[in-house]
This record gives C-alpha cells, sequence and structure tokens, in this order.
C-alpha cells in the first residue's frame, strides 16, 4: 500500500475500551471559518461567509448536476498541506489561541468514518492520516479521488445544482467556492477543533450583507476590528506560492444560523443523516423535494435541536466506542516513534477491522511559527 510501513495494531470494534459515564458533545463554540476562492493559487477569505438561503419562485426546475465536483476542498486546492488553510484562518481570527488543551483536530468526515466503523457499517474503503504534534492528535482526510466528474446522464443527482439554485454568496464573495467552519467542543470528555463545510445560512439579520462590504478607515473590512484580530500574524513579505493566502473579506455568522441542504425525490433517510450534523452541531436542516427536478413545494425545515437528543441517548453504544476508538487510537500514534500513521479500513472484511500502520513519507505540514503561537514552543523543540 502506497506510503505504509509496518503495521503496528489491528482493531475490531467489539474489542474497544467504553468510557463509564454517557457520551456527549458539550459546549460547541465557534473557533474560526473561511471561504475558498475559486483560483489557480490556494486563496482564501477570512471570515468569509456562508452562502445565504435565497430560495427561487416556484415552481422552479433544477437541472441536472453536471461537470466537475470538489469531493474534498482543501486536499484538492492544497494537496500537501491541508490543514494550512485551517491554521491561517485560526490564527488570523484568534493570533493567541491557546492548542495544549486540545486533544484532536480533525475534519467532520474522518468522525463519521469512524462513528461508521463501530457501527459496523463501512459503505466503502477508507483511510484517514494521523500525526501527532505536541499532545494534538491530527486526523487528516484522504481520498483517493478528490474531484469528481459528473456527466449530466440519466442516473446523475440534482445535489449541486440544487444548492445552487436554492442559495446565494454575497456579491464580494462571489468567487467563493465554499465555506468552511472550524468548532470547539468537548466529545465525551476529549476536547477537539472540528471543521467541517457548511452550505449555507439563514437569517433575519438584514446588515449581514453591509458588514460584508464594509471597509474601516485604513482599508481593512470592518469585521476584523469585532474579531480583534487586526494586530494578525506576521506573516513573511514572500509567501511561497504552495502557501495559502488570505484576503481579509467577509463576516461572521452564528452557528445558530448554519444549514444543511438536502434534495430527495423519495424518503428522506434521517438515520443517516442526523450523525453529520450531529457532529458539526448544525441545527437546520433544509429538505427539498422534487419530481426529476421539478421543485413545487417550499423545502421543509427541520430544528435538529429536537432529534440530536433523541439520536444521542439511542446511540451511546456507538458513541461509547467512537470514544474509545479514539483513545486506542492516541494510545498507539504516542507509542510511534515516528508519529505519522494511517488508519486503513477495508469495505469487504469481515468483521469489520482498523489497520494502523506506520506511515512513511512527509509528515503533517504547519504554516511557520505555528507551533510556537498554538502550543507555546519553537518548531524543532519536540520531534514530531
Amino acid at each position: 500500500m502506497r506510503s505504509s510501513g509496518r503495521l503496528f495494531s489491528e482493531l475490531y470494534p467489539s474489542n474497544l475500551p467504553r468510557p463509564k459515564e454517557s457520551v456527549k458533545i458539550e459546549s460547541p463554540s465557534f473557533v474560526a471559518s473561511y471561504n475558498w476562492k475559486n483560483s489557480d493559487n490556494p486563496e482564501i477569505f477570512v471570515p468569509g461567509c456562508p452562502a445565504k438561503w435565497s430560495p427561487p419562485d416556484l415552481p422552479y426546475m433544477v437541472p441536472k448536476d453536471n461537470g466537475q465536483a470538489i469531493i474534498d476542498q482543501n486536499s484538492h486546492r492544497i494537496p500537501s498541506a491541508s490543514f494550512d488553510p485551517f491554521f491561517k484562518a485560526l490564527l488570523r481570527m484568534n493570533p493567541s489561541f491557546d492548542m495544549t488543551p486540545i486533544e484532536l483536530i480533525t475534519d467532520r468526515n474522518s468522525l463519521r468514518k469512524l462513528l461508521r466503523f463501530v457501527s459496523g457499517k463501512v459503505p466503502q474503503s477508507w483511510r484517514i492520516d494521523v500525526d501527532i504534534v505536541e499532545d494534538t492528535m491530527f486526523f487528516t482526510r484522504w481520498e483517493e479521488n478528490r474531484v469528481q466528474i459528473i456527466t449530466g446522464s440519466r442516473d446523475s443527482g440534482y445535489g449541486h445544482e440544487f444548492e445552487k439554485a436554492f442559495l446565494e454568496f454575497n456579491t464580494a464573495l462571489q468567487e467563493s467556492s465554499g465555506h468552511h467552519r472550524i468548532i470547539w467542543y468537548s466529545l465525551g470528555g476529549i476536547e477537539c477543533l472540528v471543521r467541517f463545510e457548511a452550505d449555507g445560512y439563514i437569517s433575519n439579520d438584514p446588515d449581514v450583507d453591509d458588514r460584508i462590504l464594509t471597509k474601516t478607515v485604513d482599508g481593512s473590512p470592518a469585521i476584523m476590528d469585532e474579531i480583534g484580530a487586526l494586530s494578525l500574524l506576521q506573516i513573511q513579505d514572500s509567501i511561497p506560492a504552495t502557501e495559502v493566502q488570505v484576503i481579509e473579506r467577509g463576516c461572521m455568522v452564528s452557528d445558530d444560523d448554519i444549514l444543511e441542504l438536502k434534495s430527495c425525490s423519495g424518503n428522506l433517510r434521517m438515520q443517516e443523516i442526523i450523525p453529520q450534523l450531529w457532529i458539526s452541531q448544525t441545527q437546520h436542516l433544509f429538505v427539498g423535494r422534487h419530481k426529476k427536478g421539478l421543485v413545487e413545494v417550499e423545502p421543509e425545515k427541520i430544528e435538529m435541536r429536537d432529534h440530536f437528543p433523541i439520536w444521542q441517548y439511542q446511540n451511546q453504544g456507538q458513541l461509547s466506542s467512537l470514544v474509545g476508538l479514539i483513545g486506542e487510537i492516541k494510545k498507539v500514534a504516542r507509542g510511534s516513534k515516528v508519529g505519522k500513521l494511517m488508519l486503513v479500513c477495508k469495505m469487504e472484511e469481515r468483521p469489520n477491522v482498523l489497520r494502523l500502520y506506520e506511515r512513511t513519507g512527509q509528515g503533517l505540514w504547519l504554516p511557520e511559527g505555528t507551533r510556537e503561537m498554538c502550543w507555546g514552543r519553537r518548531d524543532g523543540d519536540r520531534g514530531h
């Protein structure tokens, strides 16, 4: 297997330790956000802003998806440093952020895969890369194909075009190709930073558009005054083309206003959707129903806060196993001399098994000075 070294460990769902206390997400809070810009060079808008819920007049005919769909923007736009935009946005908005209490940094997608594994549901094979920086563990999403080509054939869906029809970026952010958010919470006692892509937001605030466009006297976006980040990072004058460059533009949107949009022509499988939204604590789900693309009724709005507690209670076994699994992975990673692992799960294997291999090649790339600013150490003070 590419980039894999020796096998360190094999983990099975049935053999995982479980915490005695009930597992839940506690104290979720917003940390940072950014929009990817459609550009040949890696550029982000910070803090960016999600696309706004802007439904068209009905009835409306949504065309079939066609063309290129990016599966993971972060690894697609900067393959060798997918956490570069994460830290560029975080430190722009929180220059003195203390990373020492954080035990896990991950994308939502990685937690979804691990939750499916402990639940005995592995619909496809996958890999996740693991790194230890100081005492913080990173899960890096890994995809065999970062871009999907959709042909517009009979079997194509409508999801991407549905989003284009019902969600709209502000004029100043029209070049955006997605909004990413970073939230902090405790998952069964594990302090986490979780990154995810948000479809959009709904708000009755008429000033959002004005705040995105407003500039201060010196020309910097007013929103950066609000978050106390005008001092920001001392970034080198000459930034390598391979690093993400930051454009200060956008405004912050409350987590309470974030929405997920799903389109469907049949029954909605809520038990598959709830875990995704629970991990990111997305509060609103909009369900757009259509008949071969024809939308005749207003999308249904579902409040997820009504569903989360019930789902959380009913799935304590799997959630306890997830927390136990994260702990076991970290234990193995700490024991690795290189501090770099890859997790591999193959769909066809029964019973399901998660194999932990030593990973060869380059380790996790962080922007210059990140260790010193976030963990209070100078780069190179520790081995990983």
